[in-house]
């Protein structure tokens, strides 16, 4: 295609891919600073159990008296979220009734389905994973500094014009400091998802991004 159409086609999507690069971002470095955080982790892998609301609450339990300060669920859609409506519709913990017929309540907390890479632990067994957020407890700042070329090339059967595009954002989980010594600046994936470059600075707990529930989603 000509090259108007090409950038039409890019600048179609090139923003939803951005947003979609953070939002798997910062689930990416939340899941690892909280998975190297024990006192964040309820892990029910080896019992073992799959995903339920006995064990959402008993990560929130993790925040003690600070548990209403979890506003937010994070969760894959078919290894966290329809687990759940299962579990809803089979009506186990008489979460509705034919008088209310509300299916699933998500122990009031907003729910955010996305099947980001890492909710979902390749393996054996397959393991899920799940975070409850506080409020700012992943924060992306956008620095708007797209830099984007449009090059074309001969010496090949037909003329090439390839687009090429680079752009930088961060990313703050709160309670945790970015340890620059082991992860360096702008890190990539595999840094990011590296736990022990995420250091807790405060002294708390409850005072963090949140906490996480890890369950064998094979259960």
């Amino acid at each position: 295609m000509n090259e108007v159409d090409a950038i039409d086609a890019v600048s179609q999507s090139l923003s939803d891919a951005i947003l979609q690069d953070q939002l798997n971002t910062g689930i990416l470095g939340a899941v690892a600073a909280m998975e190297n955080n024990p006192d964040a982790v309820y892990d029910v892998t080896a019992t073992p159990e799959n995903i339920s609301q006995l064990g959402l609450n008993a990560s929130h339990a993790l925040f003690g008296d600070s548990s209403q300060n979890l506003i937010a669920q994070v969760m894959s859609g078919r290894l966290g979220y329809h687990a759940l409506i299962g579990e809803a519709l089979s009506n186990k913990q008489s979460l509705f009734s034919s008088s209310t017929v509300q299916v699933i309540d998500i122990l009031g907390k907003l729910v955010i389905v996305t099947d980001a890479p890492a909710l979902t632990e390749s393996g054996t067994p397959t393991v899920g994973n799940t975070i409850s957020l506080a409020s700012g407890g992943i924060v992306v700042t956008n620095t708007t500094d797209i830099i984007t070329n449009i090059e074309t090339s001969n010496g090949k059967d037909r003329i090439e014009t390839t687009f090429q595009g680079d752009y930088t954002f961060g990313l703050n989980i709160k309670g945790y400091a970015w340890d620059m010594e082991n992860g360096g600046k702008s890190p990539d994936d595999t840094e990011i998802g590296t736990g022990t470059n995420w250091d807790q600075f405060v002294s708390d707990i409850k005072n963090t991004a949140g906490t996480l529930l890890k369950y064998d989603a094979t259960a």
